[in-house]
């Protein structure tokens, strides 16, 4: 039920599938529940970029403007798109604002609401520009705190860089109707930085948990991969200098005489080539690393591993929840979390014993989570339903839209 109010709803966000990547598949769910709820929803966002695809979508000719399961898709093209090369990356955050609002010009409607996803945190502009030009209000989704995460791994390091950033931080809070971020550290974070406390609130990312059953299927990848009677501990995710993936090859090399432990990672990101030159060179024959895999393979790596991890590096100080937790949760897997004290993942997983959090770094800990575990079967399933059951009661898709829903309708009104 929607209320009886029928809304016109724009999602911003620049990744959508078929591009591959949580941001994509979170704000498809959300849209998806939202036509369902009763809702006209568009979603403005970017081209398919080749880097973000799966292999069978690579060299396909994208429609600018289709349907895609009764959400409307509007789509940008950045011609420079580039996944690696950081000034390009930064051109491209800086240009995709007025990419967007010149489709939405186009588009010749009013909404009733938009909710706008940062990062690129210049996107927030697109708030400010759609209320001047017709009192559309917005709803500012922060997933990940800029300018801090970029300056805290070293990927921006120009102090006026810096500092403008950080002044369009603090514009981007005063601009927003309303923010909601995906963890509840991110909830004191923003109010510290002058975030309206009374328009400020956490939303978790979401999945409908009977819709996520289907992605629970497979579990026959050890067989497929040649792996079977292997202990498998896998990271399924983004490999860049923000997820410490190193770790994974530290504590490998402890267990590189363990013929039953096996470690896979399976992703694509700048840290790629390094970490499969450092594995070579290491001979560390029980890890395989993977490209980027299909949503279906990627299910079936998780479905089939006996741990999974959750990696950031240690200066990841600011909030956040890797898409790939809510994943991991769904399907029941018991979750190494090598992450810092201060992230969210770590209180979630030592409060509610779905795993076990380690501190980056201290690989002896990382080692003695995985051998507490290995011939302990029973806890490993005890800790899955705990996360699973963390999920349902949190991360319900259901329920979350409709609180979405209920902001829109308040930001309607005028509220």
């Amino acid at each position: 039920m929607n209320m009886g109010v029928l809304m016109k709803l724009l999602l911003i966000v620049a990744n959508f599938i078929p591009e591959i990547g949580s941001a994509a598949h979170i704000y498809h769910d959300l849209g998806v529940d939202l036509v369902r709820r009763g809702h006209d929803v568009h979603v403005i966002t970017s081209y398919p970029r080749e880097f973000y695809l799966d292999a069978k979508d690579k060299n396909k000719t994208w429609k600018m403007d289709e349907d895609i399961d009764g959400i409307h898709v509007h789509r940008c093209k950045f011609r420079l798109a580039m996944r690696d090369n950081i000034i390009v990356r930064g051109m491209e955050h800086f240009t995709l604002p007025r990419l967007y609002f010149k489709k939405y010009k186009k588009l010749r409607i009013k909404f009733d609401g938009a909710l706008i996803y940062i990062p690129p945190l210049p996107l927030y502009k697109m708030g400010i520009w759609i209320k001047k030009r017709d009192g559309t209000r917005s709803i500012f989704n922060y997933q990940d705190i800029h300018p801090q995460e970029l300056v805290d791994v070293g990927v921006m390091k120009n102090k006026l860089l810096i500092k403008f950033m950080e002044k369009e931080e603090r514009r981007s809070y005063k601009a927003a109707d309303w923010i909601t971020v995906m963890s509840p550290t991110g909830v004191d974070l923003i109010k510290g930085r002058g975030g309206d406390p009374t328009r400020l609130e956490c939303i978790y990312n979401s999945i409908n948990p009977s819709d996520f059953q289907k992605n629970l299927v497979r579990k026959d990848y050890k067989q497929v991969a040649g792996l079977e009677g292997k202990f498998l501990i896998s990271y399924a995710g983004i490999l860049s200098p923000f997820q410490g993936i190193d770790a994974i090859l530290d504590v490998a090399k402890r267990f590189k005489n363990d013929r039953e432990v096996f470690f896979l990672i399976a992703g694509d990101g700048m840290e790629r080539e390094r970490l499969e030159k450092r594995a070579r060179d290491e001979k560390l024959d029980n890890v395989r690393i993977l490209p980027l895999q299909p949503r279906d393979v990627y299910f079936n790596i998780i479905n089939s591993s006996d741990l999974s991890i959750v990696s950031l590096d240690s200066r990841m100080t600011a909030p956040c929840l890797p898409g790939k937790f809510i994943n991991l949760l769904g399907a029941s897997q018991a979750i190494i979390a090598n992450v810092p004290e201060v992230n969210d993942v770590h209180w979630i997983v030592k409060k509610y014993n779905a795993g076990i959090p380690v501190i980056p770094g201290d690989i002896d800990s990382f080692e003695k989570a995985i051998r507490s575990l290995k011939d302990n079967r029973k806890k490993i399933i005890e800790m899955g339903a705990n996360g699973r059951k963390f999920l349902e009661e949190n991360m319900n898709l259901e329920w979350n839209s409709k609180r979405y829903e209920q902001i829109f309708i308040r930001l309607h009104k005028g509220e």
